[in-house]
């Protein structure tokens, strides 16, 4: 009879223990996914034009279709791993809006070049006399000849710095396309491995995966921080 009443206490304690195991695990999934929730709260995607606008919106949808498969994924070391991705996959979603801000200054700079008044004017000073000086006045010819060699050369830097800005911005937003696909692409498989329920060690690609993004989303941040420097 004893025997009897100490098994029935070691299973109720062992259901306990159960129970207890299972809540931290769900209070750790829900604080990881509350902690990323208030982290892309500072996004706003239309603090930003476009294109930028849309890329921070593909990166908040792949956040959130990675938020799902988590959520769907059964309790155990398969969600627990897909949660500490989510991690990385949120550093990720914070390094393309950081990104995609740096790509708006750009952007705004290059507007406030007016390409098209420099091109006027370079072309009024290619057809200007090269001086208003008397014919016998040498040395104000020359000094004359020389502000309009500088100011030539005014304009045409900010046309070059126009031009750069413009392939830079082209470039970046190249690169946050391809950035972007690789990310859908991560989500996508991370669930379908969620499904299958397979290895664990499976995920280590989506991981790999993720953490290329987002280590490239920085130096992409960082490129862009430097041209506008």
């Amino acid at each position: 009879m004893l025997t009897a009443v100490l098994a029935a206490v070691l299973v109720v304690v062992l259901l306990i223990a159960g129970v207890a195991l299972w809540a931290m695990r769900a209070n750790g999934d829900v604080a990881r996914s509350t902690k990323g929730a208030r982290a892309a709260r500072g996004i706003d995607p239309f603090a930003v034009n476009e294109p930028w606008r849309r890329f921070v919106q593909d990166a908040l949808q792949a956040r959130a279709q990675f938020v799902e498969v988590v959520a769907t994924a059964k309790p155990g070391p398969l969600r627990d791993r897909l949660s500490e991705i989510g991690t990385t996959l949120d550093q990720g979603v914070q390094r393309a809006w950081s990104t995609a801000q740096q790509g708006q200054k750009l952007r705004e700079a290059r507007r406030r070049i007016d390409t098209n008044v420099i091109a006027q004017r370079l072309s009024q000073l290619e057809h200007a006399a090269p001086s208003d000086a008397e014919p016998g006045d040498a040395a104000l010819a020359e000094l004359a000849r020389a502000d309009q060699s500088r100011l030539t050369s005014s304009l045409q830097a900010q046309l070059a710095s126009a031009q750069r800005l413009d392939a830079i911005t082209d470039a970046a937003q190249t690169q946050l396309q391809l950035l972007q696909v690789q990310l859908d692409e991560a989500v996508a498989r991370a669930a379908e491995l969620s499904v299958r329920a397979g290895d664990v060690g499976e995920l280590a690609g989506v991981q790999e995966d993720i953490t290329q993004v987002a280590e490239h989303l920085e130096a992409l941040r960082l490129a862009l921080e430097e041209t506008g420097a």
